[in-house]
């Protein structure tokens, strides 16, 4: 079923960030997690008549807005369906650190995209 495990990681201050992409034929499993991990949030995307992505997000944890966007862009970039989990949790993370965290989650989901194409 799977094949062709990336991993891909990148240090945001002391916080590890780390993603796995897996593929379920010609389409995509990917995890995206750092501090403590978790499921905060899970997205679907792909490409029917339009490009589309649907988000489910446990309450109160802020990870879909990564999740979501995440599946949008490697689901058209790549033309494909994927399914991306995040779980992203710092406590008592600043603004800062959360911006920080954003910035570097999407530079992975990028390099992730580039190493696929």
């Amino acid at each position: 079923m799977f094949r062709d495990t990336l991993v891909l990681t990148r240090s945001v201050g002391s916080i590890d960030l780390r993603i796995d992409v897996a593929h379920l034929g010609r389409d995509l499993l990917v995890t995206l997690v750092g501090g403590e991990a978790h499921v905060g949030a899970v997205a679907l995307g792909g490409f029917h008549t339009r490009s589309y992505a649907s988000v489910i997000t446990v309450p109160d944890h802020r990870d879909d807005v990564i999740a979501k966007e995440a599946a949008s862009l490697i689901s058209k970039e790549l033309n494909c369906s994927c399914v991306v989990i995040v779980g992203i949790h710092v406590s008592n993370a600043s603004e800062k650190q959360i911006s920080q965290i954003v910035e570097a989650s999407f530079t992975l989901i990028k390099e992730l995209i580039e190493a696929l194409k």
